[in-house]
């Protein structure tokens, strides 16, 4: 969905990934081949539509929103970024500000090596450490200590992403997920977090029940939403202290003015992009 932000109009770009199609096979050859891009911008009208075009704008939010806040933590001097569950997150090899930044992408070993391997050739200004980790079967409570050993300084400030993950975990794993981010992080840390209001859990529509049900055939049931109006309590009760809580909406608004009616529909009302502070 990041690559497909290619496609889009100008006005709905927010940011660029040229790396987001090579992950993605049956949509590969939109970037490998310069003949077939240049049809899909110009057929992009008819193909990203709908749903597809209301995701890719979505993700066009959430990835500027979480950007923004990572370059001002590097900005600020910030000097370690930790990936929880990175996945193919570019951003080492996307963003500049992170020149001089170590970034630790914690992920199953089997995505990292795909990744590594579709990246070999790339070159990066930040420094990537990829921490092997099986979040299934690995005691969270253990990784501070990993990352100690592969170079990460708990005295120093450390943001965490945790982007596109908290709404699968369970209530116990949530737990075990802040308690690890607050053990390793010092005071004052920044940590990023997208989450999905309760209602977009609970409420029993045809929409969301086919949703629910593809989740749930790719082994990724949603599992824990939160009311906007209590999240702020709950991070508290953990060593956090909420510094904004923006609706995807709220984003649209924001950052895509009189075009914001192209990121409307229910994920993007009932979803959350979050930036709190280690206390």
């Amino acid at each position: 969905m990041r690559g497909l932000g290619a496609f889009l109009p100008e006005r709905l770009r927010l940011v660029d990934d040229p790396y987001g199609l090579r992950f993605a096979r049956p949509v590969r050859a939109l970037r490998d081949d310069s003949s077939v891009e240049h049809r899909g911008r110009r057929t992009a009208p008819l193909w990203l539509r709908g749903y597809l075009r209301r995701f890719a704008v979505y993700m066009q939010l959430r990835t500027r929103v979480i950007d923004d806040d990572v370059a001002a933590f590097a900005a600020a001097g910030g000097r370690q970024l930790v990936l929880l569950g990175a996945g193919f997150d570019c951003r080492a090899w996307r963003l500049p500000a992170l020149a001089d930044v170590t970034v630790y992408e914690v992920d199953h070993a089997a995505t990292q090596a795909k990744k590594r391997s579709i990246m070999a050739a790339e070159r990066t200004s930040a420094r990537v450490v990829f921490v092997p980790w099986d979040f299934e079967h690995e005691p969270l409570s253990a990784l501070p200590d990993l990352l100690k050993r592969e170079g990460h300084d708990p005295r120093a400030a450390t943001m965490t992403i945790l982007e596109g993950v908290v709404m699968y975990l369970t209530e116990s794993a949530l737990d075990a997920t802040f308690a690890c981010v607050r053990s390793y992080s010092a005071p004052g840390s920044p940590l990023a977090v997208t989450y999905m209001d309760q209602e977009l859990i609970d409420r029993d529509s045809k929409g969301l029940t086919l949703q629910h049900a593809a989740f749930r055939l790719f082994g990724e049931p949603l599992r824990s939403g939160f009311d906007p109006a209590a999240f702020s309590g709950w991070l508290q009760a953990r060593g956090f202290r909420l510094e904004r809580d923006e609706s995807a909406a709220g984003s649209g608004s924001r950052l895509l003015g009189a075009d914001r009616t192209a990121a409307r529909g229910l994920r993007v009302k009932l979803t959350h992009f979050a930036l709190a502070t280690r206390v």
